[in-house]
């Protein structure tokens, strides 16, 4: 049987966000909170895995008390355990830090198969933490998954690479980093979601992974933000005079102007 590891987060919604310049952080408090959209689509990657594969899921994410939400959510789709990482110690933890923390919560959890995680979160953007993941664990890593076909301990994985796919043969484990592109998220059917509130998740701190205060949270994250402001674009508005041929002659000049068009 095989068994999946996959990393979700619970993120603001970013439609009315606020930010924190001195200690550089989103201001989450009173703000809607949403699952990760990347993180729903990693879900959905291993859910087809299972389909095909006999498997087990199980969700982690990091976070305050209140991300299990965001777990109740990945139980209604199907996963089949879920664990939240929440310790006060860990907060502010950069991607970095927060790749470390998952680590040794997944180490904690016992050998897997297949870590799955989104490509990168609404709340940053870095696309960092799967990155960083595979490498704490010196695994392969790999995005735009199309198809797999795994084979005892080894994988075929077809990939999309810029226009062409690349088919590449691996070993378990590895980790897949999984794009909102990549498929479409299945509706929870509504006795899942009901169901979901009854099920049990287990909870870690830093007892549980292991280490220090020191090693975690915003004093031991080697990113620091020196600065930030605010960035409004304003739109410049243009109007062509003329024939509707002078006005298609004006506009493809403008195009070619700035290296829209190069022809």
């Amino acid at each position: 049987m095989l068994k999946i590891i996959v990393c979700i987060k619970q993120v603001p919604n970013t439609d009315n966000v606020q930010f924190d310049w001195k200690k550089g952080a989103l201001v989450r408090k009173g703000i809607e909170n949403i699952t990760n959209p990347d993180g729903l689509h990693a879900i959905e990657q291993a859910l087809a895995i299972k389909e095909q594969y006999e498997s087990h899921i199980t969700a982690i994410t990091m976070g305050p008390p209140q991300a299990e939400e965001t777990l109740r959510e990945a139980y209604a789709l199907g996963v089949d355990n879920c664990v939240l990482i929440t310790d006060k110690r860990f907060a502010g933890s950069d991607t970095y830090i927060t790749s470390k923390i998952l680590h040794k919560a997944i180490k904690h959890l016992g050998n897997f198969d297949i870590v799955i995680t989104g490509f990168e979160t609404l709340d940053g953007g870095t696309s960092q933490v799967s990155y960083q993941l595979a490498e704490f664990f010196d695994i392969p890593h790999f995005t735009q998954v199309d198809r797999l076909e795994i084979s005892g301990t080894s994988v075929i994985i077809q990939r999309l690479y810029g226009h062409e796919y690349q088919k590449v043969k691996t070993d378990l484990p590895m980790l897949i980093a999984v794009k909102k592109e990549l498929n479409s998220v299945r509706h929870a059917r509504l006795i899942d979601i009901k169901v979901s509130f009854d099920k049990k998740i287990t909870i870690l701190n830093m007892e549980d992974i292991g280490g220090s205060a020191e090693e975690y949270g915003f004093s031991a994250s080697p990113t620091k933000t020196l600065e930030g402001e605010v960035v409004r674009h304003k739109r410049k508005q243009e109007r062509f005079e003329g024939t509707s041929v002078e006005k298609i002659e004006k506009l493809v000049g403008k195009l070619k102007k700035y290296g829209i068009i190069k022809y």
